[in-house]
């Protein structure tokens, strides 16, 4: 039994065996991207009931590109492209080598698309100059004599056929490829507060374990910005790579714009208030218009409300006595102030907005928010460029498949009494109407060929 006997590879090798597996994996990819995936069950018991959430279980449509049927299903739709290409490259191999100065002349003269010449030159000057008239038109010719027939032959693009291959060959690299990014990869969470660093983060695939980071990962600043009607319409984190306790690298990340540092990807994805904080920034400008840098002044503080806070130069004691009843955490803010320059003030604060306190020759710009913490998520693919890598191929390969073409052509040239015959004739596997208009323009410049002499008959 030959390698294509075998029921087995004569199964894997159809085209109507692949297209029957191809069409599951489509509908089942579209079940499982219209139905929620990997959500807890109680969801699907709300929106779904009972009884059709045990039958979604049961045939694994809530996590469904995970599920060991469809796993299944892309490994025989694997070797099914394997199989199937092992089995029809070597004829496709054994049609581009072929000998193609053995073709037969008489063919040429029954091809119904030929284009027939006389020429009343001798035959060398014929066969010279129909060469030298190819060669000027890009095409690599092959010549072979025989007792009646002077034969050349050219191809453009005959690899070209090997296009639908090379779609194949994508598909797998590209499977493999999420392969090694499934195994290998991860996907992860973390909250950072505002002004705090994290050297772990939290697996996706049971929200409980840990997953250690080789540096830690400190969140500067969060900030956001909102609709007219509240909405959230944007927000972004300004985090810091640190390593060794020294900052390697800093960058201002949104939602389409995520960080990526040692093979991982930490995207905006989510952020929560943190419960009864508040960041609070405070700026002195002495009398001298210099700006005062004793500690916890011109920095960032991270306060609760409805407590009295003192910076560190003693001089300065501010409590937040009101936070607002927006429910955003927008303000605005009563913040009672004492600095012993004069009697204790309270005042109001815009979220975001500086308000400036005056005391004699000397004021304070008073600036406050919600203290956020940002929610990332955080990706690790090791077969991200690999995909990418499938990506590429598999549009080079289509560009072939759909584009070229390979390009035959046949000039033969004859004795045939006081005159000489030539037969000019090809073919295309694609684009057939193209490759007539490429013979028309090779027949146009062997009949401007002034020692040809040629008359189109």
């Amino acid at each position: 039994m030959t390698f294509k006997e075998n029921p087995i590879v004569e199964l894997f090798s159809s085209v109507r065996f692949a297209f029957f597996i191809i069409s599951l994996l489509v509908a089942t990819s579209i079940i499982g991207t219209i139905l929620p995936q990997g959500q807890p069950l109680g969801l699907y018991v709300e929106k779904y009931g009972q009884a059709n959430t045990i039958i979604l279980e049961i045939f694994g449509f809530t996590n469904t590109y995970t599920s060991v049927w469809f796993q299944f299903l892309l490994h025989i739709f694997c070797l099914n492209l394997m199989v199937c290409s092992l089995d029809r490259i070597p004829q496709v191999l054994q049609f581009i080598k072929k000998d193609n100065l053995s073709h037969d002349v008489g063919k040429l003269k029954r091809n119904k698309d030929k284009i027939v010449f006389t020429s009343t030159s001798d035959t060398q000057t014929a066969e010279t100059a129909v060469q030298a008239a190819l060669e000027r038109k890009g095409w690599k010719i092959r010549s072979k004599r025989d007792a009646n027939f002077f034969l050349i032959f050219s191809e453009k693009c005959a690899w070209s056929r090997l296009g639908a291959y090379l779609v194949h060959v994508s598909i797998l690299v590209i499977i493999l490829g999420a392969v090694i990014g499934s195994t290998f990869g991860f996907k992860a969470f973390v909250m950072v507060p505002e002004g705090e660093a994290v050297d772990a983060i939290t697996s996706r695939k049971d929200d409980e374990t840990q997953i250690p980071l080789s540096f830690k990962l400190r969140c500067d600043a969060f900030d956001i910005d909102y609709y007219a009607n509240g909405m959230p319409k944007e927000y972004r984190s300004d985090l810091v790579v640190l390593e060794g306790g020294k900052e390697i690298m800093k960058k201002r990340i949104t939602v389409n714009d995520p960080l990526s540092y040692s093979g991982m990807t930490f995207y905006q994805s989510s952020y929560e208030p943190v419960s009864n904080q508040y960041t609070v920034q405070i700026t002195k400008q002495s009398p001298s218009g210099e700006k005062n840098q004793l500690t916890g002044i011109g920095q960032k503080n991270y306060v609760a409300p409805f407590k009295k806070h003192t910076l560190q130069d003693n001089q300065v004691r501010y409590e937040i006595v009101g936070t607002g009843a927006d429910g955003h955490g927008h303000g605005p803010y009563k913040v009672w102030f004492d600095d012993e320059l004069g009697e204790p003030v309270e005042l109001v604060i815009e979220d975001k907005k500086p308000a400036t306190i005056k005391r004699g020759d000397t004021s304070y710009s008073f600036t406050m928010k919600q203290r956020f913490a940002t929610g990332l998520q955080v990706v690790k693919d090791p077969g991200v460029w690999i995909v990418y890598a499938g990506f590429g191929l598999m549009l080079f390969g289509m560009y072939v498949a759909f584009f070229m073409s390979h390009r035959r052509l046949w000039l033969a040239v004859q004795k045939t009494g006081a005159t000489v015959t030539i037969i000019l004739s090809g073919s295309s596997n694609k684009n057939q109407a193209g490759f007539s208009k490429t013979l028309e323009d090779i027949a146009h410049g062997l009949l401007n060929e002034k020692t040809l002499e040629l008359r189109r008959i």
